[in-house]
């Protein structure tokens, strides 16, 4: 016999679920790394970030769920997060990193948004954060991304899909980007005994929840000792696992492994992984690579089933 604590989230989660979520989440300041770079320099990074988002497309977080981020007690900024969050994992790092007006690195963000979807009350939560941006610095101009899915079904409270969905793709979107941001402007990389010391932690711990985190850390390191084991890590029964180190076999530039990417992008059973695969050949982004989109991209002129529309917004990232 139900009693009358239970017939309304009943109710709630049969049908009326989208009715039970709240219209605003509090969300949490990502945490910066704890492994410095070895390559210190006393080099400071003057960093000048310039809004570039289509007029249309300033509203930060939107889908199917109205879902406005506060932070700090106020709506999130989404331009000001990244320029103070980027400054902080940076520093953190031991890149002396500064927000400047008119900084010698000038950063054009093209689009920052986290969109979320979902289909009904019994299938999960999805964010799918993302970032395009083009750094002008030392004569020259590269497109830097992320893009971060997340996905978690709310059981009692919509509480419970904060730091999955909302809290942890902030984060990560945060440390891939600054990673990206130092490859290219300064080129700092954690030590080989900090990849092994990862490694190490990562093998010991491979049926814990969170050792992806750690798998990404091997990206973001920037340090190319890590590959061999990224390639390992993309067979793991592990999604998020697997998810990590494909997406940081990008992140890494490793060119050795397009083939790789390449299969599994044609092979995987799920769009994940796909999806990981095209964003990482993205990130490798030679010539090779971004052909490689190109062609995908065409394939997809017709698309309308919606993981096909989410492929294409992946490569509009890039091209």
């Amino acid at each position: 016999m139900k009693n009358k604590f239970q017939i309304p989230l009943i109710i709630c989660l049969s049908g009326l679920l989208q009715a039970c979520a709240p219209s605003s989440y509090m969300v949490k300041e990502p945490v910066p790394s704890k492994i410095s770079y070895t390559n210190q320099s006393t080099n400071e990074a003057n960093l000048t970030f310039v809004d570039k988002r289509h007029k249309d497309s300033k509203v930060f977080s939107h889908g199917v769920l109205k879902a406005d981020l506060i932070l700090n007690g106020s709506p999130i900024n989404p331009i000001s997060f990244l320029e103070t969050e980027t400054a902080k994992e940076l520093n953190a790092r031991g890149v002396k990193a500064n927000i400047l007006e008119a900084g010698d690195i000038k950063i054009d963000v093209n689009k920052f948004e986290m969109r979320n979807h979902r289909t009904n009350a019994y299938t999960p939560f999805i964010s799918f954060t993302m970032l395009s941006a083009d750094v002008s610095a030392n004569g020259k101009k590269e497109r830097i991304t992320a893009y971060i899915k997340r996905g978690k079904v709310p059981v009692w409270s919509f509480d419970e899909i904060i730091q999955p969905t909302l809290n942890e793709p902030l984060d990560l979107l945060v440390k891939e980007f600054s990673a990206k941001l130092n490859r290219s402007i300064e080129g700092k990389k954690i030590s080989d005994d900090e990849v092994k010391s990862l490694v190490e932690k990562i093998n010991k711990n491979l049926n814990d929840g969170a050792t992806y985190m750690d798998v990404y850390q091997l990206g973001f390191g920037n340090n190319d000792t890590a590959i061999p084991f990224l390639v390992d890590y993309t067979k793991s029964e592990s999604e998020y696992i697997r998810l990590a180190a494909i997406s940081s076999l990008g992140i890494l530039k490793a060119q050795s492994e397009m083939p790789l990417l390449k299969e599994i992008y044609s092979t995987a059973d799920n769009w994940s992984d796909k999806a990981m695969a095209l964003k990482a050949i993205g990130d490798i982004g030679t010539p090779d690579a971004l052909n490689f989109l190109v062609k995908t991209e065409a394939k997809l002129a017709e698309a309308k089933e919606k993981e096909q529309l989410w492929t294409k917004e992946i490569i509009g990232l890039y091209l």
